[in-house]
Order: structure tokens, then C-alpha cells, then sequence
């Protein structure tokens, strides 16, 4: 007997620019890519929930946002994060998927919200 996977609770609108978010996680090799999917995934689901981002001296403010960590299966830290913010009850916005190395991944998330490029994290659907 097949179990059948439960539909997803939430639905994932991503900025242009997180295809190459995940290219770009390739240089950590297949594994931290396959990662960044778990974790879109367990955003997608429900599974997650992030913590909540504000106003941050180092990136700018991103209130509005939150931050899930991840990393590849038995690794120590975290080195990565996922940047999303919800859009409408069941919709969330990705803004970007990325290395915390120097806050880089904040920095990232502030820039494409202040470029107006889509998810639009503004307005309730």
C-alpha cells in the first residue's frame, strides 16, 4: 500500500532571484542544495516556522520576515537561511536562501525587498 504525501499547507511564492540562490549553494556541494529543498519543503508544510526578523543594525529593516536555519544531515551548525515572509494566510514569500557568513543573507534579503522585486509581502491576498 502507497501512502499518499499530504498537500502542502502553504504556498510558496519565491523572488526571481532564488533559482540562483540554489545554484549558487552548489559550491557546499549537492548536499547543502538537497537541504535548502528539505527546508523549502518543511516551510511548504508547515513543518517550520521561523524566527522573527526586525529592524537589524547590520542588513537594514526587515520587519515582516523571518529566518529558518538549516544545513546538510549531521552537520554541527547551521550555516544557512532561509528568508521568507507571509504574504496572505496561505501564501509565503521566499526573498532569498543563503550562507549567514557576515549577516551576507540578511544584507541579500533587505536589498531585493527594497528593489520591489516580487514576492509582494506588502499586501494581504
Amino acid at each position: 500500500m502507497t501512502r499518499r504525501a499530504k498537500p502542502a499547507r502553504y504556498r510558496l511564492a519565491a523572488h526571481p532571484a532564488v533559482p540562483d540562490d540554489l545554484v549558487a549553494l552548489a559550491a557546499y556541494g549537492p548536499e547543502a542544495v538537497a537541504a535548502a529543498r528539505t527546508a523549502l519543503d518543511d516551510l511548504a508544510h508547515g513543518r517550520v516556522t521561523g524566527k522573527a526578523l526586525g529592524d537589524r543594525r547590520v542588513s537594514g529593516d526587515l520587519t515582516g520576515l523571518a529566518s529558518v536555519k538549516f544545513d546538510v544531515p549531521g552537520s554541527p551548525t547551521r550555516r544557512f537561511r532561509l528568508v521568507y515572509g507571509d504574504i496572505s494566510r496561505d501564501t509565503r514569500g521566499v526573498v532569498a536562501i543563503g550562507v549567514r557568513d557576515e549577516h551576507a543573507i540578511y544584507r541579500l534579503a533587505a536589498e531585493r525587498i527594497r528593489g520591489g522585486q516580487g514576492p509582494d509581502l506588502s499586501e494581504e491576498s
